[in-house]
């Protein structure tokens, strides 16, 4: 009778736990805006990713590759060290051809950022799109 108990209290948790994650998927919009490059030698890659639900920024991650000229190709490791020592919410790691950055919101802020405005897609979308960014 016990292992009956734990199970059926495991698949109640389980349970719990996808509707949980669907109740609080529902009405989330997503927005990915993505634009490239290029200063001296060094082409840039960023993409933006957005999700909004009623009108208020839910999360929020930016990744920007590095893309290094060959002659720059031993210096990835220098550009890393940089980040992890200015900017700690930060992450960095070696590319194929370069070096790439991820930031994430964290406690609601986005790189000091207050995300709690009210804002729509759209205006999200027009925002971005007039720094140079090509949203879907």
């Amino acid at each position: 009778m016990k292992k009956l108990e734990i199970v059926i209290l495991i698949l109640i948790i389980i349970v719990l736990i996808i509707t949980f994650t669907i109740v609080d998927s529902i009405g989330v919009k997503e927005l990915t805006c993505t634009a490239k490059g290029k200063s001296s030698d060094i082409k840039t890659s960023s993409k933006l990713e957005i999700k909004v639900k009623n009108q208020k920024i839910k999360d929020m991650k930016f990744t920007l590759d590095m893309i290094l000229p060959k002659d720059q190709q031993n210096q990835k490791e220098a550009y890393i060290n940089m980040v992890r020592q200015t900017k700690p919410y930060m992450s960095a790691s070696v590319i194929d051809n370069g070096v790439r950055f991820v930031t994430k919101m964290q406690n609601g802020s986005f790189i000091g950022i207050d995300a709690d405005q009210e804002m729509t897609i759209s205006e999200l979308k027009e925002v971005l799109e007039v720094q140079g960014y090509s949203c879907k």
